[in-house]
């Protein structure tokens, strides 16, 4: 039932009702030309009008519960997945699709809201559902449609699936709270088929040499038959080799070796002859992309004697096979004379002459180093003989310190979990005194002492005249890869700071005034390609606002064009929908009246993770619709049949509406019209 209550103390009622009475008293006491029945009418109305007037001043609130009815709903979660209609004609599939529609009507027909899904998460149209997901994640998708229909009357989800996926875990084991109904699609038996599962290869190979290739084949029904594998690059068959298949069901490693060609990214595609009454061809093919290097990067380790940091961070650089590593201490074994792109110096300056004399020819020569300074180390020696390193020991001690990572270092990012595992590392030995750092270094690590970060560095890396170098304070960096794999049983962060570490020491300083080039050199067909630009003033200063022209192409004729304006370090250019194949590109930007160019390549791969599994999985679906207490169907026309033994009934959500009379229209109309009566009757008697 309705209330009506006022903004203002309810004793100003009466106060409106005797000054309204007053007031059209006064008016209509005076002698008129009317009688005394049109009197008192007018008297009336002027009364009526000046209290409603007087009473809205007030600001009445009408005050009522207002009942809203949420009726029941489903939705039909479509896998739209390419696996779902694989081997289907058109026919067959269009049927599919109508029998989805029909399903929906019928819901609708029995007064229920209907939502219909695909793997992408959003609402679709059925008519418009179209089957090119490649990869399907189960648990996941359902788990968004338990978030974006939490609180609402959700009677079940249509699960229609063939009960396959390919990412994600098994849905089978997460307890969604709503009941699934998982309809069947597709065929539970497995038909005569070949499948090239897997390719297994090394993403970089060096020209001149000869590089495995494995693969990995699938049997299904051939056994006794032969096939052939080959591998083509550039519209030859660089390798082939016969397969004879030995068991119906099993797996088959087939091994090649392929010469790596000219330098760059380059594209090798591994074809399966196709067997005669196979069901799918699509799975005999992969298309795989190799690195073609002119040469591995030969870093050179010198010590004076051995030490556990000797195999720690031979086993971080090994980890990369773009690089190739000599171990050098003297008297156990013999140095390999060679030209080398980066030195390691452990002990530096210690008092081994042959060590340090090693590590100072490669200097000399231009080489970039890294100097570990440890218990054996001569740091006034070093003091005085390095340029880029002061430090005031006192006496001969040392200090047990923590590394703190540095949040502004620039020079190349670190894992995001990078900051939280090393501030668990133990600590190191470092000499006890101070440290001057020059301008220009970076630190990368500070010393932290208990729970106090102090200004001294622990590891700076330096460039300076062209040839880089990085200075370590401290030895014993074998307890923190130790420390790390024992905590997580990995040790990511610490191999990704010293290979990024090594990885910007070894390279050579790249001087261009423009860089473009994209974050991974490999792109699966879903993901987005992403470039960055780098953009230099004639004293190398990064500049921004400067038009980057960027043209992507292929060997099919395909053509693209971006412009590009970078406006901060963090401008990329983000692009998509690229066929799986080999690209170039080709940025341009104008700098000074002169254009600067740069030319790259890079792939993107085929997800092929539909077409490596065609049996559908209904102990999944079952298993799923038994967890949920829903229902599993093994065909389209069996859930209409049940939608009629649904009881479920709306939820009343009750709200209390509070709405001031004033914004009710019928109340402008009731003074229009008290208005208009009194003053036609005062015009209609002679008034004025």
């Amino acid at each position: 039932m309705p209330e009506i209550t006022f903004e203002q103390p309810i004793w100003y009622v009466p106060l409106c009702l005797l000054l309204a009475a007053g007031i059209s008293y006064l008016v209509y006491t005076k002698k008129a030309p009317w009688n005394r029945a049109t009197n008192w009418l007018l008297n009336g109305l002027r009364f009526l009008l000046i209290f409603v007037l007087l009473i809205l001043l007030l600001n009445p609130l009408l005050n009522q519960m207002v009942n809203e009815v949420e009726r029941p709903s489903f939705v039909i979660a479509m896998d739209n997945s390419t696996s779902m209609i694989q081997g289907l004609d058109t026919a067959v599939q269009q049927k599919l699709v109508a029998d989805v529609s029909e399903l929906k009507t019928k819901l609708e027909a029995k007064n229920y809201e209907v939502f219909v899904h695909t793997l992408d998460g959003k609402p679709a149209d059925i008519s418009q559902i179209s089957f090119d997901q490649k990869i399907t994640n189960l648990d996941r998708w359902l788990r968004d449609v338990q978030s974006s229909y939490e609180g609402k009357n959700l009677g079940g989800v249509y699960l229609i699936s063939d009960g396959k996926y390919n990412q994600g875990t098994s849905p089978a084991f997460f307890p969604y709270n709503y009941p699934v109904y998982a309809i069947g699609v597709g065929d539970t038996l497995q038909k005569q088929d070949l499948v090239l599962q897997n390719v297994l290869y090394n993403k970089i190979a060096y020209q001149g040499n000869k590089f495995p290739v494995v693969a990995e084949l699938v049997n299904h029904g051939f056994a006794g038959k032969e096939t052939l594998l080959e591998v083509r690059g550039n519209g030859k068959v660089l390798a082939s080799q016969s397969v004879k298949l030995n068991s119906n069901e099993g797996l088959t490693r087939v091994e090649l070796e392929v010469d790596a060609g000219e330098s760059g990214m380059q594209q090798l595609d591994l074809r399966l002859k196709v067997m005669t009454g196979e069901s799918v061809a699509s799975n005999n093919f992969r298309r795989i992309f190799v690195d073609v290097v002119d040469g591995k990067q030969k870093i050179l380790l010198v010590a004076p004697t051995p030490h556990p940091d000797i195999k720690t961070l031979a086993a971080v650089i090994e980890k990369n096979q773009n690089y190739e590593l000599t171990t050098y201490i003297p008297g156990i074994n013999e140095l390999k004379e060679d030209k080398y792109d980066l030195v390691i110096s452990h002990q530096a300056y210690s008092r081994y002459k042959l060590a340090n004399e090693t590590v100072q020819r490669q200097r000399e020569a231009g080489v970039p180093c890294l100097l570990i300074f440890g218990s054996r180390s001569n740091i006034l020696m070093a003091s005085r003989t390095e340029e880029l390193f002061t430090f005031s020991q006192k006496g001969a001690k040392r200090d047990m310190v923590f590394g703190a990572l540095n949040d502004d270092f620039d020079l190349f990012s670190l894992r995001e979990d990078a900051r939280e595992n090393f501030s668990s590392f133990p600590p190191v030995s470092v000499p006890y005194g101070e440290a001057t750092v020059p301008a220009n270094a970076k630190v990368l690590m500070y010393q932290r002492v208990g729970s106090i970060q102090t200004d001294k560095p622990l590891l700076y890396l330096m460039e300076q005249n062209g040839q880089k170098s990085a200075y370590l304070l401290a030895d014993g960096i074998w307890k923190w890869r130790m420390q790390e794999f024992a905590t997580t049983d990995a040790s990511d962060s610490f191999d990704d700071l010293f290979l990024k570490m090594i990885q910007y020491l070894s390279t050579k300083v790249d001087k261009r005034k423009f860089k473009f080039y994209p974050e991974s050199n490999t792109y699966f067909e879903n993901q987005t390609v992403k470039f960055h630009a780098e953009i230099y003033n004639q004293i190398y200063e990064r500049v921004y606002g400067e038009q980057v022209q960027v043209v992507v192409s292929n060997a099919d004729d395909f053509i693209k064009e971006y412009n590009f304006t970078p406006s901060s370090a963090y401008s990329r250019l983000e692009a998509s929908n690229f066929e799986p194949g080999l690209y170039n590109y080709q940025a341009k930007v104008t700098l000074n009246g002169k254009k600067e160019t740069v030319y790259g390549k890079f792939s993107v791969k085929e997800l092929q993770l539909e077409e490596l599994d065609q049996v559908a999985d209904f102990n999944l679906l079952r298993q799923l619709a038994y967890n949920t207490e829903g229902k599993f169907y093994a065909d389209m026309q069996t859930p209409s049949a049940d939608i009629n033994n649904f009881q479920l009934k709306g939820i009343i959500h009750s709200q209390e509406d509070i709405f001031p009379i004033i914004h009710l229209k019928w109340i402008l109309f009731i003074l229009l019209t008290l208005v208009s009566i009194e003053w036609f009757t005062r015009k209609y008697n002679g008034g004025y």
